[in-house]
């Protein structure tokens, strides 16, 4: 890999690294984790996991999943630091009980405020959930909401209705669909999307005031592509704040 600090977001669904250099991201992956139960997909964690000379960092909401880091053969000399644990997420926290919330969306908000300093915002991630972080001008994590994801609703569809077919990512169908994948397609699609704009609407309310809408996570490049409502879709927000955090968070 040839740099010093490996950064890697587990996620309820799928893992995401890249390669870091300062508060930056230079180059990233994202592999399914039924992808790293195969062979090539473990060799290729290990592969990038060897090339971190210094240390690792960490961003997890799904900690059952560190023990993928130890099975790739990491080396004992690499440092494994977790964000929120090991060295600090440098954001202020409003919710009420400021541990519940989750690290993904801390590193959202820390993100996104270096991006857009002195705005609010706010940020969708499309993944596993969706979930919406609020962020003052003063970079604050204000809360939001959080609904199901894509995925999520295919899997409580299939649990129900097994023979219906799976949802990939491609482009938008009508919504007066003449098969049943293009109604499953238009269906989800649209609860999602028209989900995410009801709720930007309503905060858009709640702050009293304008805040650009930025979408981010695994499923944010085909389920936000082409919709106004979001200025920008930046799929490696998270991995961003992860790489802010390891640079400028204090740790014990």
């Amino acid at each position: 890999m040839g740099s010093g600090r490996a950064g890697i977001l587990l996620g309820n669904s799928r893992l995401r690294c890249g390669q870091l250099e300062g508060c930056r991201v230079l180059e990233s992956r994202a592999l399914a984790y039924e992808e790293l139960e195969s062979p090539a997909g473990q060799q290729w964690l290990a592969d990038f996991l060897g090339g971190a000379e210094a240390e690792i960092v960490v961003g997890s909401v799904c900690d059952e999943r560190l023990g993928l880091l130890d099975s790739a053969g990491t080396d004992r000399s690499t440092r494994l630091l977790r964000a929120g644990r090991d060295f600090e997420i440098p954001v202020e926290n409003r919710y009420e009980n400021p541990g519940e919330v989750g690290v993904d969306r801390l590193l959202n908000a820390l993100a996104a405020g270096a991006r857009w300093p002195g705005e609010a915002l706010i940020v969708v991630d499309f993944g596993t959930a969706m979930s919406i972080s609020v962020v003052s001008a003063e970079g604050e994590f204000l809360g939001g909401p959080i609904g199901a994801g894509v995925g999520t609703i295919l899997r409580g569809l299939a649990s129900a209705t097994p023979h219906l077919p799976g949802l990939e990512a491609g482009p938008g169908t009508p919504l007066i669909a003449r098969s049943t994948a293009q109604a499953l397609r238009a269906g989800v699609l649209g609860q999602v999307r028209g989900g995410a704009g009801s709720l930007v609407e309503g905060i858009r309310l709640e702050l009293g005031g304008a805040a650009r809408v930025v979408a981010t996570g695994g499923e944010a490049e085909w389920v936000a592509e082409g919709l106004e409502l979001f200025e920008a879709i930046v799929p490696e927000l998270t991995l961003e704040g992860l790489a802010i955090a390891a640079e400028t968070g204090s740790r014990p």
